[in-house]
């Protein structure tokens, strides 16, 4: 009896892990389904497409998703390297608020605006800023190049070593900053998508 048992035990326990792998299974699929459907709305920016695609899903697939696509509009939201970089805002606030309508994504959004302009003027000022801190060395090695060959030559700051090497601390510094307010924000956006275990 005690053979038999085990023997049903292994059987129970090899259609659990199927059903288990069955649901993970189905998991991804929906993950990758929520994850094509926010992408395609970034590459072509419909709306309209956007809700019909959330609206194939049944009310049970539809979670998982919608998770996925929130999930990846927020892999969007970066610092910007420029202001062409601003750009994205406004299709990021459509995405989000088709995907989940009356949640208030427009004002967040307006937000974060401010918040990557703020971002790009520091930027902005701190190079001017090390540009003037620079100017008087870089006037300096002018000097010292024409001394050595008898020829003017016009240093940029970007040609000096030791420039880049205190801009690029400088802006590091002042990125880690800002990815605080990344993070803040893309935890608003959690709460704001009530979705559970909206992990990235």
């Amino acid at each position: 009896m005690g053979q038999i048992k085990s023997a049903l035990e292994i059987a129970l326990e090899r259609t659990a892990d199927i059903k288990s792998d069955a649901r993970a299974g189905e998991e991804r699929k929906l993950a990758n389904a929520g994850k094509k459907i926010a992408s395609d709305f970034m590459e072509n920016g419909d709306k309209a497409a956007l809700k019909k695609s959330l609206g194939d899903f049944n009310r049970d697939e539809k979670d998982s998703v919608l998770k996925a696509a929130v999930l990846l509009l927020m892999t969007r939201i970066q610092l910007p390297l420029e202001e062409a970089d601003l750009e994205i805002l406004p299709k990021l606030t459509e995405g989000f608020e088709t995907l989940l309508p009356h949640k208030g994504f427009e004002q967040l959004f307006a937000t974060v605006g401010q918040v990557f302009a703020q971002y790009l003027a520091s930027q902005r000022q701190l190079e001017q800023a090390l540009e003037q801190q620079f100017a008087p060395k870089l006037r300096q090695k002018e000097a010292e190049i024409a001394q050595r060959t008898g020829q003017h030559m016009q240093l940029l700051p970007s040609q000096d070593p030791d420039f880049c090497q205190h801009l690029e601390r400088n802006l590091s510094n002042l990125r880690e900053q800002y990815d605080g307010a990344i993070a803040e924000i893309r935890s608003r956006i959690k709460q704001m998508a009530e979705i559970e275990d909206l992990d990235e």
